[in-house]
């Protein structure tokens, strides 16, 4: 079992990779000057009821699906959500789904906030607080508040 000195250094690492892995680019290419632009298909001020919106990289791979019970857009840049759920793949090609019952989406900066209970889950752990902040374009997210992180172990003895 790992304690919590490993847990956290782990924790650290992954942060830190994934910060790395977001700001590198492939040779011959040019670092964008700002984040691609995320589309949501909901028009000002009009609720729209079980939004279904993917998200593909150029290959055509899926990366990431929003799914919201209603979705309001306040202006051309913001996008208020009930009951979102978002499934994302990680650097490990993981799935990993985020939960909150509420939540503000900015499609400028590709940030993701809601300030009620928010779940993050994968497999192998589930991670629970009080609010968050997550970047969909670079997958680092901040959980604050009453933060529980519960560690699955799927080890079997054979």
């Amino acid at each position: 079992m790992m304690s919590w000195r490993e847990l956290s250094q782990l924790l650290v690492l992954v942060s830190l990779v994934a910060a790395v892995q977001a700001q590198q680019t492939p040779a011959g290419t040019e670092s964008p000057t700002e984040p691609e632009r995320f589309e949501m298909p909901v028009p000002v001020g009009m609720p729209v009821n079980g939004l279904k919106v993917p998200q593909y990289d150029q290959d055509g791979k899926l990366l990431m699906l929003f799914e919201a019970a209603t979705a309001t857009k306040v202006n051309e840049e913001v996008v208020e959500m009930a009951s979102l759920k978002l499934e994302a793949l990680d650097s490990e090609g993981q799935k990993i789904f985020v939960e909150l019952p509420q939540a503000v989406f900015n499609l400028k900066t590709n940030l993701l906030t809601g300030d009620k209970t928010a779940t993050i889950r994968r497999e192998d752990f589930e991670i629970t607080g009080d609010s968050i902040e997550f970047n969909t374009q670079t997958r680092f997210g901040i959980l604050r508040g009453n933060v529980k992180m519960v560690i699955s172990n799927e080890e079997t003895s054979n």
